[in-house]
């Protein structure tokens, strides 16, 4: 049996498996209390703030308007990208964001699933299409979907906390898509 961390040869930690799974289980159970005590409440002005930066979040997708996705991240920002290694703080994820300036990133078929806001505290479920490619390659399109958890800054504007996305593909199937 593996210790829960392990320093490997590159210097990165390596997390057990069985670790990996008791913190999945974990999120999952937080996001399962958190959607089901929170509810609109009696703040319309709230939602309507939220689904502008949501709104304003996806327009700067489609704009190719880096830095305005980046003045909608909170400072301690949280990205769970698909396959990918988790980027943490509004920096790093700047950086992430800007290496990828000048790829075409374009989304399609967009839908809300579920929205809930609970004081300073929102969270939306998304689905859509996307594509990310070099402009010199063709689109290729991909369905996913993501999780957005928002928080207000003392501002009241509405900044995106966590970003965790996955593909609706299995792995091994991308190239039926």
């Amino acid at each position: 049996m593996l210790p829960e961390k392990q320093e490997i040869a590159s210097g990165e930690l390596y997390t057990s498996a069985r670790c990996r799974a008791a913190r999945s289980v974990l999120l999952a159970l937080s996001v399962a209390v958190f959607a089901a005590t929170t509810g609109w409440g009696d703040e319309p002005p709230k939602a309507a703030m939220l689904t502008e930066a949501i709104e304003s979040f996806y327009r700067a997708i489609e704009t190719d308007d880096v830095e305005a996705r980046i003045a909608l991240l909170a400072d301690d920002v949280v990205l769970m990208p698909n396959h990918w290694t988790i980027v943490r703080g509004k920096e790093a994820v700047s950086e992430s964001f800007r290496r990828g300036a000048g790829a075409v990133f374009r989304l399609r078929d967009r839908e809300i699933v579920r929205m809930e806001i609970s004081g300073n505290l929102a969270y939306t479920v998304n689905s859509y299409h996307y594509t990310y490619h070099s402009k010199d390659a063709s689109e290729q399109w991909h369905k996913t979907k993501n999780v957005h958890i928002w928080r207000r800054d003392p501002s009241g504007n509405w900044k995106l906390a966590v970003d965790i996305w996955n593909s609706d593909v299995p792995i091994g199937n991308f190239s039926a898509e």
